[in-house]
């Protein structure tokens, strides 16, 4: 049963919105494009040809954003070691093989991934199965891993496990977060956020001032040894930038909070719907499904820039003052 709560509340997210952006105020600011085969600094670190080989996958489902791309690797000798799709500067992966990118060196893993984090020689992995699973570099095998029951993968954006200490939080996809001990190798206990009978993954997960902040797309939750406290809504994005957690709503929305969580600002913009948002030189940008550039201030004021011609239809992500898009590259100034 919770299953299918699960299904329908993420359909009611993802086709409730019918009205579409349209913002009083436009300025036209044409960003500088060039064809992704022109950038040679994306070969200086993880590939060792002139030009850069990059194609995208469209989204299977609404859930999906369509943030990540599949890349092309090679090896040091220009051997091509696959088509991975990239899940953060360290870890990329296809299929049950996962990459390391900068050792250039593939793992043959037991089961898909769907996040993962890299630390020295220890992986920390999230499987598709709703198992984790700590990989060591140093040993080439698992040395932990652990199955916390089924869950359906919403295909929503999903948190990356992450470093405290001795310790491991791996975000499930079940509405729990997994703590591991990495010094005594053994699992201690999970932290379930779930909102009644409705699951879904983990969507953010950090580590703020000795603060835990957990979030599903439906609660954030900021976790202190003396206290807990959570805000409730319909999520579809968080960043934190200088120690504050920026909120995007479904229907237009963006709040503010303080690591105290604590909401300091709210905007609405009506209808818009949000491609994940990055941050670039202290000023926070996004793409609405309409095709706007949004520039937002650290105190939420914000601009509405035209002259772009994005095709939202195609997956558009946004990383630090970069916005891709089909085969072009965008750079925000």
């Amino acid at each position: 049963m919770k299953k299918y709560l699960l299904l329908a509340g993420l359909l009611f997210i993802g086709c409730s919105q019918k009205e579409v952006f349209v913002p009083k105020k436009v300025i036209n600011k044409p960003l500088k494009a060039v064809t992704s085969k022109e950038l040679q600094d994306y070969t200086k670190k993880a590939l060792t040809f002139k030009d850069l080989e990059l194609k995208y996958v469209k989204p299977v489902n609404a859930f999906d954003d369509g943030i990540r791309g599949v890349y092309v690797f090679f090896d040091e000798k220009g051997k091509k070691l696959g088509e991975f799709k990239k899940i953060n500067k360290d870890l990329a992966v296809d299929g049950t093989k996962m990459l390391l990118i900068k050792e250039k060196k593939v793992i043959k893993l037991p089961f898909m991934m769907v996040s993962g984090a890299k630390k020295e020689n220890i992986i920390a992995i999230v499987f598709e199965n709703n198992a984790i699973g700590v990989y060591d570099l140093d040993k080439n095998r698992l040395i932990f891993y652990k199955e916390f029951g089924e869950a359906i993968i919403g295909k929503y954006l999903k948190a990356f496990p992450i470093f405290y200490k001795d310790l491991i939080l791996f975000p499930l996809l079940d509405s729990n977060i997994a703590v591991y001990d990495l010094k005594a190798n053994s699992y201690i206990r999970t932290i379930n956020l779930a909102d009644g009978n409705l699951l879904s993954n983990i969507i953010f997960l950090k580590i703020v001032n000795n603060q835990l902040f957990m979030a599903t797309p439906n609660k954030l939750v900021m976790f202190d040894p003396n206290y807990l406290i959570d805000f409730k809504g319909n999520i579809k994005h968080i960043i934190s930038s200088n120690n504050f957690l920026y909120v995007f709503l479904v229907g237009g929305d963006v709040i503010k909070f303080d690591i105290n969580l604590k909401q300091l600002k709210k905007v609405t913009l009506p209808f818009a719907d949000y491609f994940a948002p990055t941050v670039c030189k202290d000023k926070i940008y996004t793409v609405t499904r309409s095709g706007y550039l949004i520039e937002f201030d650290k105190d939420l004021n914000y601009k509405v820039y035209g002259g772009n011609k994005f095709n939202v239809n195609e997956p558009l992500r946004l990383i630090n003052c970069k916005i891709y898009n089909e085969d072009r590259v965008y750079f925000i100034k």
